[in-house]
């Protein structure tokens, strides 16, 4: 690529003109009087003098065929962001030059030795997207004490690149929790696959009332259940027949305490798969330094908050004990990634919850403790600012939704506006990894993890075929049987 830097050049970026446009995520080096820096194509603008003025379709139609014949009427000109002087990136350190690149300045397209130097470390998850044969690593130390949001369409490879941490994580030992809503890791080889069950013993009333989805602003039937949750209750044999029993003889809301009964009783026709008052404490059913999944989809989005709230809380408490000298009853004696799958359904910006308030917690406390936090999104103006501002690592796969791209910047200082702007133009496993699990922004393609199959789009043609062959047979072999 021949290119050179145009006017108003600034030293944390500047503004090339090149013979042919430049793509989103191509690295180029320029000259300082510091030294070599490397930069990184953020935007691209394609323009024709001729055509400038053209306001209707006979105009425009006209003008395309004179600057067609006319090799000076294109003009290819890029934003690139500088990423430090070339010298200190390849010892793995970010060091700005103090001068920027003098207009007029030749630019050079990175040689694939000097990108293989910079971005080869760590564990790999993917390769650059301009120059396929170099390897893209990232630092898992980031995620477990920084943080990490992965943000984007359906469809765009979020699962598939949490899969792929999971896997690293696996590979090294690690511990870590994946809070899968919808049942998509169910596949992922090596995991622990937990169905999530909740065992009522041991929560608090507030706690069992959203359990059974006693509404918020009952509060007479919240009233009755708090009075009827004993320790007596909660150690007794018969959990949900002592529990009936205080309910009955409740004397100050007689008519609500009926009431209370039919919602215990449909709670636990709905979910009988998922109440356990044998299991003991559900935390329990973790295994520490293996990748677990816990698979919440038969569950509602409030009682998704509820395990998730409760998890992360007694998470974070024995890490904090472990740090403080405990070593009795402690599962987690090693740092903890805590992943969280529809993260705008559980953390939704404006509104308070008991699980976003623990997250919010872990979001800024975590790293003290090594509890690390994942948290993944389709929809990251749904999410909690508060939550999103505290990553310090993200991923960005295709965003189209404007709202959502503005909502990055405002919530990120790591994402710029021509960033943004870029989000739409990526392909599905294509993304944009910034912050402090990398060493440099990086644009990426993302390695498939062939084993994660539950998640991916459902091909209906292919089922209504093999259906149809199917049933084609069975006639067959019924008519044959007719004719015997």
């Amino acid at each position: 690529m021949k290119a050179i830097v145009a006017n108003e050049s600034k030293v944390d970026e500047f503004t090339i003109i090149s013979e042919k446009p430049a793509r989103l995520g191509e690295y180029v080096v320029a000259k300082t009087g510091d030294g070599d820096i490397l930069g990184m194509v953020e935007e691209t603008t394609i323009t024709s003098a001729i055509m400038e003025d053209a306001r209707d379709y006979m105009t425009a139609s006209e003008a395309e065929r004179v600057a067609s014949g006319n090799v000076r009427d294109r003009g290819y000109s890029s934003v690139v962001r500088v990423l430090g002087l070339v010298d200190s990136l390849k010892k793995g350190k970010a060091e700005m030059p103090s001068l920027p690149a003098e207009p007029g300045t030749p630019v050079d397209e990175a040689s694939e030795d000097l990108l293989k130097k910079i971005f080869s470390y760590g564990v790999e998850v993917g390769s650059l997207l301009r120059k396929r044969s170099v390897r893209v690593g990232v630092d898992l130390d980031a995620i477990a004490s920084r943080h990490l949001a992965i943000l984007g369409a359906t469809g765009s490879g979020k699962s598939n690149l949490l899969a792929l941490i999971a896997k690293a994580v696996m590979n090294l030992g690690g511990t870590m929790i994946i809070f899968d809503y919808h049942g998509e890791y169910s596949s992922l080889k090596g995991s622990v696959l937990i169905r999530a069950k909740i065992n009522p013993r041991v929560l608090d009333s507030d706690e069992l009332a959203d359990l059974l989805e006693i509404r918020e602003n009952a509060s007479k039937q919240r009233e009755v259940l708090t009075r009827a949750l004993t320790n007596e209750v909660k150690a007794s044999e018969d959990f949900w027949g002592a529990l009936e029993n205080n309910v009955h003889n409740e004397a100050r809301y007689p008519e609500v305490a009926e009431r209370v009964i039919e919602i215990i009783n449909g709670a636990r026709r709905r979910n009988s798969r998922i109440f356990d008052t044998e299991i003991g404490d559900p935390v329990n059913m973790v295994k520490p330094n293996m990748v677990n999944v816990l698979d919440m989809s038969e569950l509602t989005e409030s009682q998704s908050r509820l395990i998730i709230a409760y998890y992360a809380r007694e998470i974070l408490d024995q890490r904090k004990a472990f740090r403080h000298g405990e070593r009795e009853n402690i599962i987690f004696d090693t740092p903890v990634i805590i992943a969280v799958e529809e993260a705008h359904a559980f953390f939704p910006e404006g509104e308070d919850n008991e699980a976003q308030e623990i997250i919010s917690k872990i979001a800024r406390e975590g790293r003290k403790f090594g509890v690390g936090l994942i948290v993944a999104s389709q929809r990251p103006s749904r999410l909690s600012q508060d939550v999103l501002s505290q990553m310090g690592s993200l991923a960005v796969f295709r965003i189209s939704q404007p709202r959502d791209q503005s909502y990055i910047v405002e919530s990120s200082e790591l994402v710029s506006e021509e960033v943004a702007s870029g989000l739409p133009s990526l392909n599905s496993g294509e993304a944009v990894l910034l912050g402090q699990w990398v060493r440099l922004p990086t644009v990426a393609m993302i390695d498939l993890v062939e084993e994660k199959l539950v998640g991916s789009d459902i091909r209906a043609t292919n089922e209504w075929s093999m259906k149809k062959k199917l049933s084609g047979v069975a006639e067959e072999r019924t008519d044959e049987m007719i004719l015997r």
